[in-house]
């Protein structure tokens, strides 16, 4: 299994054993055509988690989220989320605020294959939240739970979540709907007329099946596939309006536009306070960690 670490608050001049915390990604081979990432955010810490908050925007992954610390409250704009629960974040960021000394591993599935792990149809996810127990029973949360907190190291947590997911491995359903998904998500820019033409297909039949199966039209998971795309540019220190170029956007007032319907925020409210630690740092992460504005922890 690969994995990236991305040090949190602690400085780029200290180790990562000394960090207060450590956002961690791994990469799953056995499930690579399934699984974008599994993330690990482990701040043991509880001053300093407690400092911070941890933002999901939307994109198109379906996210599973699992806690092995003192729980988290779990909010989406104005709605409060089950402490393990699976959402689509289609609009508004779904935010982490740590009670205490934090833990929680993040696997985002992918929207052609999320059928393989979770059997609830995918619409069934959008700006919503499921729990965890109600998807795949109480007996497998809760033994997957005692790994997560048993385990000694970050390594050993993925494996046990690797296996659980290995277990509700199902067969590779082939329809109209992932096919898309799967030629948007790799170009987001590409006019659903043409992808009906690729699919074989008549524009209004591609719109219905997908709407059907992932509960919103191929035009708006375009833009969430884009606004995935333009988080990870951002990592790269463009310039917004070179962001706005390399996406497709006509301008930055266009970038700041789809800031505002897609998170209710222009880029600069959004990405207030957040962490960065150095140049490179966390050029990779799709979650944001950012400094709660009424706290502040000094990290020597």
């Amino acid at each position: 299994m690969n994995v990236v670490e991305y040090p949190i608050g602690g400085g780029a001049t200290i180790s990562v054993q000394e960090q207060p915390g450590v956002l961690r990604c791994f990469r799953s081979f056995p499930l690579s055509d399934i699984i974008e990432a599994i993330w690990d955010c482990d701040i043991p810490d509880g001053d300093f988690a407690k400092s911070l908050t941890i933002k999901c925007p939307p994109g198109t992954s379906l996210q599973l989220i699992g806690q092995y610390r003192k729980p988290a409250r779990i909010a989406q704009s104005e709605t409060v989320l089950p402490s393990k629960c699976a959402t689509h974040v289609q609009s508004h960021a779904l935010t982490l605020f740590p009670t205490g000394a934090f833990g929680a591993v993040i696997v985002c599935l992918r929207p052609d294959a999320a059928s393989r792990i979770v059997k609830a149809p995918f619409r069934e996810f959008a700006n919503a939240s499921l729990n965890l127990g109600d998807l795949f029973g109480n007996w497998e949360v809760e033994m997957c739970d005692d790994l997560l907190v048993g385990a000694r190291t970050s390594h050993e947590r993925i494996a046990g979540v690797q296996a659980f997911l290995l277990r509700q491995l199902s067969p590779q359903i082939d329809s109209l709907a992932n096919r898309a998904a799967g030629y948007l998500r790799k170009n987001p820019g590409m006019p659903v007329s043409a992808l009906a033409a690729l699919l074989g297909t008549s524009e209004r039949n591609l719109s219905r099946g997908f709407k059907r199966a992932f509960g919103l039209s191929p035009k708006r998971f375009a833009r969430l596939a884009r606004f995935q795309r333009i988080l990870a540019e951002r990592r790269l220190d463009r310039s917004w309006a070179q962001v706005a170029h390399v996406c497709g956007l006509s301008d930055q007032a266009h970038l700041i536009g789809e800031f505002h319907d897609l998170v209710g925020e222009v880029p600069t409210q959004f990405f207030t306070r957040e962490l960065r630690i150095g140049a490179d740092g966390m050029d990779e992460a799709n979650l944001i960690i950012q400094q709660r504005p009424e706290r502040s922890i000094a990290i020597s």
